[in-house]
């Protein structure tokens, strides 16, 4: 099985020869540097008190970074900063001690011969007492950014200690009264600086920049022949499912991952720049890759997983009883202490922010997705979206091994719960074989599979694209909508177009949604409905679509105020833009009918009305898009609603453009003989209470029959009806569904209890709302669209 082959391969990069830490120090004599700060001078070395309070004259208060902002906060970093462009390091000695340092960090940190450090200055820093930097990771500040080295000037002082933590470690470095104290770290590692207790302590900051790389000697050897065997095994075994049940075996895995110790930035990840076992471990793959007939890139990995966590204490003691949170004295509290005041009702409370000291115990799921990657030739990367499964996956260093940069804790619920999800980002070495390199890169990045197609397109390799266009369709998926995924749509549709095959065509661009479509495509959409054909276009269409009566949302309105536009631009584009209109249009028109088919079956009349009238916009759209032939399917369909679908139709004509087509006229013709109509009946005389039967319920009840003869009748107004409370509950429901104007309330006297329906003055006060509406109505359609109607 594979899984044997991925442990095999993870335990022999446990045991490379250089490990490496993940923070080093190095003493030198003081002598070594000279600096000099403007408005002060040349420091003298070891640093006095005065000569501290100087820098502190000329310093600024330190800011920090959180995410894309710079911000200045003394409860999260309190101390003084002296920007680099007003100090100058240098003395006799300076550059070669220099030198030195930065080969013994190398060393140290376990990076590879071939990397060469340089150290560029950052800012000098001057900690007074009690003055503190709080747990902190450091951002890059540059593509090349790999490390920190913090250079200590000696001085007389205490507290001040510089924390360096990674990986469930911590090592705490404090600094020399007489020497220079060189301490390096990686970028990702967290660290902090304790408060001062007495005295100042100075620091010199500077970016660790990997700047170049020296030729290899041939010297770096390892265990390479084993992992090139891995590799092989690997894609040539079945995958293993973590939980079989008895299922047969799949198909060998396309890739593999392995997850690297250290985090990185897009800016930092580079073969180049990999920190302490990560550069030994990744070169040694790089190097199996090769003699595999593989190829390897970097990537980012977001790493979820959900643990059965025990916290440190439990809610019952041994014998049941009700233990409480910390000293609570409360004699009625049944353990509600425990509940997080800030939380949902039943979560625990959280003792703290990481929860390290949780016991973990199953773990019961995790995820992981690719979410950036270097391209193979290493010209930079590309941003992707891939869930890896669990066949694919190894690590040396397993993720409960580090530390999380989130955590969460749900308490137990009754059937679930006490558990504890973490977080990680971690970096990752992904290989794949040659021969399955586009299919590899196509799961992960539609993109630039689509540029290779188009490539082989180009240079008259069209059985070449066939061939790699038809091995997407195990993974092509959703693609969504937005500016992006358009680009991507316009990418696959020339695709499409120039492979002259349409089954594969049509498999390209299933996966997108109507939304994607913009004027921007026109000339392709024509262009592929005429060398497919309209049955062709017609089914790309409804898979735009989707299902109808589908949730679509903003995106869907915003889209079809586009339509006009788009459908004008097919008719103008070279090909047969209308076999592309006309199922758009009339797609559109489907989901639109069946809302409007939705609301018409709404009885609470403030309600229906209303979600009419946000129809009405979207029907204009859709009308004023729409061909002869389509627009005549549609006036037809609209004129045999009842009159209750003239507050859509009413809201599209006001919507309506300046030049109306001839589907507008029709459809303004058709309000205006209803409306007559309606206004022509009689007004209700003032002892008419009959109201419009509620008609038969689902269930078919013999309820509701009597409920309709009470409403239908002209002269009853008021009805005691005794029913059981399931009967009342129907006869309630049925009375609100239907928005009627009548109360009923129930008189709890007797039994059963007594129902009182009784109709309100809103009988007559809803018509003649409604009159009034449709004589406003009928002046307005008469002022603005007067004339012929066809």
């Amino acid at each position: 099985m594979a899984q044997g082959a991925r442990k095999r391969l993870a335990e022999l990069l446990d045991v490379s020869e250089r490990r490496g830490s993940f923070s080093t120090r190095i003493e030198m004599p003081a002598r070594a540097l000279r600096i000099e700060v403007d408005g002060v001078g040349e420091l003298p070395l070891p640093l006095r008190a005065p000569v501290a309070k100087k820098l502190i004259a000329q310093a600024r208060q330190a800011r920090f970074g959180r995410g894309e902002q710079t911000l200045s906060d003394t409860g999260v970093r309190d101390t003084w900063e002296i920007a680099p462009d007003r100090f100058t390091l240098g003395g006799p000695d300076w550059q070669r001690a220099l030198s030195g340092v930065l080969d013994g960090v190398r060393r140290a940190l376990g990076l590879p011969p071939t990397t060469v450090l340089r150290a560029e200055p950052h800012a000098l820093l001057v900690y007074g007492k009690g003055q503190f930097f709080l747990p902190h990771q450091d951002s890059e500040k540059d593509d090349a950014m790999m490390g920190t080295l913090v250079v200590s000037l000696p001085s007389h002082h205490t507290g001040g200690e510089l924390v360096v933590e990674h990986a469930g470690r911590s090592v705490t470095h404090r600094a020399s009264r007489e020497q220079l104290t060189f301490t390096a770290f990686y970028a990702d590692c967290r660290h902090e600086v304790r408060p001062v207790t007495t005295g100042y302590r100075t620091t010199l900051t500077m970016n660790l920049l990997a700047e170049r790389v020296r030729p290899a000697d041939g010297t770096d050897g390892g265990p390479v022949a084993d992992l090139t065997h891995c590799l092989a095994e690997h894609f040539t075994q079945p995958a293993e499912e973590r939980y079989s049940y008895g299922r047969t075996q799949s198909a060998p895995p396309n890739r593999l991952i392995y997850l690297l110790d250290h985090e990185y930035t897009q800016r930092g990840l580079s073969w180049d720049r990999l920190k302490g076992a990560d550069a030994t471990r990744a070169a040694l793959l790089r190097q199996a890759a090769g003699q595999a007939d593989c190829e390897a890139v970097l990537a980012l990995a977001e790493v979820k997983e959900t643990w059965d966590a025990t916290p440190p204490y439990d809610r019952y003691d041994y014998y049941g009883e009700t233990e409480h949170y910390d000293n609570c004295e409360d004699e009625e509290c049944e353990g509600e202490c425990l509940l997080d005041p800030d939380g949902e009702p039943g979560a625990e409370r959280r003792r703290s922010g990481d929860f390290s000291d949780y016991e973990l115990n199953d773990l019961v799921d995790d995820e992981i997705t690719l979410g950036w990657w270097t391209r193979p030739d290493s010209t930079g990367g590309e941003q992707i979206s891939l869930p890896v499964p669990y066949a694919e996956v190894c690590a040396t260093t397993e993720n409960k091994d580090l530390t999380p940069y989130q955590s969460e804790f749900e308490g137990y619920m009754g059937n679930y719960g006490n558990t504890l999800d973490r977080w990680y980002r971690r970096a990752a070495v992904v290989l794949w074989p040659q021969q399955r390199s586009f299919a590899a890169r196509a799961e992960a990045g539609s993109e630039g599979a689509l540029r290779e197609l188009r490539g082989h397109l180009d240079t008259g390799q069209l059985e070449t694209a066939r061939s790699l266009a038809r091995s997407l369709a195990p993974f092509w998926k959703h693609h969504g909508s937005g500016p992006d995924v358009a680009l991507l749509f316009a990418a696959a549709l020339r695709v499409a177009v120039g492979l002259e095959e349409a089954d594969t065509a049509a498999m390209l661009l299933a996966p997108f949604v109507v939304e994607t479509l913009d004027e921007r495509h026109a000339t392709d959409l024509a262009a592929a409905a005429a060398r497919y054909g309209p049955t062709w276009t017609r089914k790309a269409a409804d898979s735009w679509f989707g299902r109808v009566g589908a949730y679509t949302g903003a995106d869907r309105t915003a889209w079809l105020e586009s339509l006009p536009g788009l459908c004008a631009a097919l008719r103008g584009a070279d090909g047969d833009g209308e076999a592309v209109a006309a199922p758009l249009v009339e797609g559109a028109w489907q989901a639109v009918e069946a809302q409007l088919t939705s609301w018409l079956g709404v009885g609470r009349e403030q309600e229906r009305r209303a979600g009419l009238e946000r129809l009405g916009p979207t029907l204009a759209h859709i009308l004023w898009a729409a061909g002869p032939e389509s627009a005549d399917t549609i006036t037809t369909a609209l004129r045999g609603l009842p009159d209750t679908a003239l507050e859509c139709v009413l809201t599209a004509l006001r919507t309506a453009p300046r030049r109306p087509t001839r589907a507008f006229r029709s459809l303004a013709g058709h309000c205006e003989a209803r409306l007559t109509t309606a206004l022509a009946l009689p007004v209700r005389a003032a002892d008419d209470w009959s109201l419009a039967p509620a008609g038969a319920c689902r269930s078919g009840c013999d309820l509701c029959p009597d409920l309709d003869a009470f409403l239908s009748s002209r002269t009853r107004r008021a009805m005691d009806w005794p029913l059981a409370n399931d009967k009342r509950r129907h006869i309630h429901s049925r009375i609100d569904m239907a928005g009627l104007p009548v109360s009923h309330t129930t008189r709890r006297q007797g039994r059963p209890f007594t129902l009182v329906l009784t109709k309100t003055n809103a009988v007559f006060t809803r018509e003649r709302a409604a009159r009034a509406r449709a004589e406003t109505d009928l002046a307005w359609l008469r002022e603005n669209w007067s004339g012929p109607h066809d």
